[in-house]
């Protein structure tokens, strides 16, 4: 069983009763798993050496595609590599997350008998990033795209009068009049049809991660895409390899 543990009050005691813990050091996020009473819970919060209080960090199973703080050290050998991925022809820079996410994926359409003609993988994160993995579970490119959040920083940094908006309510007409809506719209269809253009050309599956992951289906949905909704595919990702090598 599956679940995301929105963090808060318990968040301390779910770390000191856990004595298994997967993290994924993010650029903007750090990414748990922890297993309590034989279920695995995912959570997610800023960067914070603090969170090692409470932890053997030579146990902790880890990979990074963001900093990793000075003052933790983490033990090298529980560290995730992309040769730790069995999944074929994978750039040697490609980003570990993007690997994890793609076997997490595979493996779940391998489950459900429905990776006949591929997948797309889409993490939906400080960067989204669109990855093509064949029926035979080899990598076939992808996109790179700036995420919601830093195209809506991108133009607030960029332009003298534009601010950053905060997202409260999603604007649902295509028009907007308001500025910071006419901005959230506008990166949302941004990234929504690059999607549905990558779906356009091969019909693949659409398997669907990341932080502003629930944004995005709803987009798809409304645009009939096939999607399959699964928010922490990388952290399962790094639980299925951990078990599968143990």
């Amino acid at each position: 069983m599956w679940n995301t543990y929105k963090s808060g009050n318990k968040l301390g005691v779910l770390l000191v009763y856990s004595r298994e813990h997967c993290l994924m050091i993010g650029n903007t996020r750090w990414h748990w798993a922890s297993k309590i009473k034989n279920e695995w819970k995912y959570f997610h919060t800023s960067p914070n050496p603090i969170e090692f209080n409470n932890k053997e960090t030579s146990k902790i199973n880890w990979a990074a595609v963001g900093p990793i703080p000075k003052e933790i050290v983490l033990n090298p050998s529980r560290k995730l590599n992309l040769n730790d991925i069995p999944l074929l022809n994978l750039p040697a820079n490609l980003g570990i997350d993007r690997a994890l996410s793609a076997w997490s994926a595979y493996e779940k359409a391998s489950y459900f008998s429905i990776k006949k003609n591929g997948l797309l993988i889409v993490d939906a994160g400080t960067i989204l990033s669109i990855t093509k993995i064949t029926s035979q579970g080899e990598f076939a490119g992808g996109q790179l795209i700036a995420g919601l959040k830093l195209q809506l920083s991108s133009m607030a940094k960029g332009a003298l009068n534009l601010k950053e908006p905060i997202i409260n309510v999603m604007p649902k007409n295509t028009f907007q009049y308001k500025t910071e809506d006419a901005m959230i719209k506008g990166s949302i269809n941004c990234l929504a049809g690059a999607i549905a253009q990558a779906y356009d050309e091969t019909k693949f599956t659409v398997w669907l991660c990341g932080g502003d992951s629930s944004i995005i289906y709803k987009e798809l949905i409304n645009r009939s895409i096939n999607v399959k909704y699964y928010p922490n595919l990388v952290l399962e990702g790094m639980v299925n390899i951990l078990h599968k090598s143990s």
